[in-house]
Formats: C-alpha cells, structure tokens, sequence
C-alpha cells in the first residue's frame, strides 16, 4: 500500500481539475490515508492567496473591485477547481434529507440521479449565505487571513464527518471506514499546520501588494491564532453533525455526504472566523 504521497497523488488527481496517472495503489493509499486531505485546501488556499493579491493591486492601481468581487471569485476557483465535486453531494444531499420515511427512502433520493427541488434549494441556500457572508469579511486583511484558511477547515470538516460516520458501500465507503478518531486528530494538526503557512504566505503577498499585515506584529499573532483555532473548531463540530445527521438520515456517510459537509461547512467557518477576527482586535 502507498504512503504519504501516493496519498497525496490520489488526492489530487481526484479532488481537484489536476489530473494525474494514478494507480490503484494511490486510491487505496488515499482512503487509508484520508486525514490528509487538507493538503487539497492548501492547494487551493495557496491560489486564493495569490489572487488576493492580484485583486487588491488591481483595486488600488486601477479602482476597480469590490469585497462581492473577491467572492464570486473565490467561489468560482473552488467550484471549478474541484469540478464541482463537491456541490454536486450537496445537491444530492438535499433530496434526500427532504424526503419522508425510512433510511431507506432518504437513501434512495440521496442516490437518484435527478435533481429536486430539495437538492435545488439547498444548494442556493448554502450558496448565497456563502457568498454574503464572504463580501462581509471585515477588510483586506481579515481576507488574506480567512479566505485562503477556509478550504483547508472545509477538508478538516470532511475529516470530521467520515471520522464519525458510518461506513457505506463504495470508495468514500472505504474512507469512511479506514478514517478513525485518531484520523481526526491527525487532520487537525495537519490543518493548523496548513493554515498557519497560509498565513505566512499571505503576510508575504499582502506586503508585496501594500496591505499592512506584518507576524511582527503581537495583536495580529493573537488574531491568527485565535481564527485559526476558530476555523479549527466550527469546522469539527459541524462534521461531526453533518456525520450524526447522515447516520441517522442515510444510515451512512457517504460521497455525497463528505461533499455537502465541505460546502456546508464553509459559511459557517467564514462566519466564525470573521466574528472571532473582530472581538480579538
């Protein structure tokens, strides 16, 4: 069985529009190793970062952007960065939670190929508190510091879920099986790990650009750390009830379920860190 990068390999290829020549010894590596998968938001984090910057040169040398902007963009690249993967669970997801009955009923909606009305409604409402809760950020700085950070919560969040799901039939059944508590606690050091060189990077680009964010700086150390641990946090709690809502819903977690709770779990993490950002000035 692979290691770490067979791992990271099959992540990649699978999660995101990078496609690589993977074997079956990188998926098997990956459902053992699933803990891993906040490396896929740091991918991710480390282009948010990078448009950030271009966005914030743009607004000042040439007036043009706005905080909507930036969150239509950010959603764009991760939408289409992860082939809409992810939003594709949260649609399924939907129409089964909207369905009456027996586990079995709701499973059988969470796998019809069609979308209802409760897949449609649900992703726009997860879409739009999305979006308007990342034009509410607090200022350029609070969005160098939470957006990039967030998609690699988001995967914390499916570590979460799978962690204390119950293991369906299929691949993501297998990750689901193969990701213990003891996963859980591997992604959260991972994540804080990744979050933390996301906020280094952004105080590089932020300085290129001219937005004032020096780590020499106590307050901002004390800001970091406190949404770090924010994003930490929320995320856990809600994968943990994305999985207790599935179990009880679906009688597993599934695919569909890891993708609902990556999309679910972003407004919420948004939300969090940007309160946390703005009592701890």
């Amino acid at each position: 069985m692979g290691g770490a990068l067979s791992a990271m390999k099959g992540m990649i290829s699978f999660f995101t529009l990078w496609h690589m020549d993977i074997t079956q010894e990188d998926m098997d590596a990956m459902e053992t190793r699933f803990h891993m998968v906040p490396v896929v938001g740091l991918l991710f984090g480390i282009l948010l970062t990078v448009e950030l910057g271009l966005f914030f040169h743009m607004h000042e040398s040439l007036g043009y952007g706005s905080a909507m902007m930036v969150a239509v963009m950010a959603m764009l690249t991760v939408y289409v960065g992860s082939k809409f993967l992810h939003f594709d669970g949260l649609t399924d997801f939907g129409d089964g939670m909207i369905v009456s009955g027996p586990p079995e009923s709701h499973l059988r909606a969470l796998k019809d190929t069609l979308v209802g009305a409760g897949g449609i409604g649900v992703a726009l409402a997860v879409t739009f508190t999305s979006f308007a809760l990342y034009s509410s950020i607090p200022g350029w700085l609070a969005m160098f510091l939470i957006v990039p950070v967030v998609e690699v919560m988001v995967k914390n969040a499916q570590v979460f879920a799978a962690s204390w799901g119950i293991a369906g039939k299929g691949m993501a059944g297998r990750q689901v099986e193969r990701t213990t508590k003891a996963s859980a606690v591997k992604s959260v050091m991972l994540s804080l790990v990744f979050g933390a060189v996301l906020c280094i990077l952004a105080s590089v680009v932020a300085d290129l650009v001219g937005v004032p964010m020096s780590l020499d700086d106590s307050d901002l150390i004390v800001q970091i750390v406190s949404v770090l641990i924010a994003g930490i946090v929320s995320s856990a709690i809600v994968g943990v009830l994305m999985a207790r809502v599935a179990n009880r819903n679906f009688g597993m977690v599934n695919g569909d379920i890891l993708g609902a709770t990556n999309e679910i779990s972003r407004p919420v993490v948004v939300f969090v860190m940007s309160i946390v950002f703005l009592l701890v000035i």
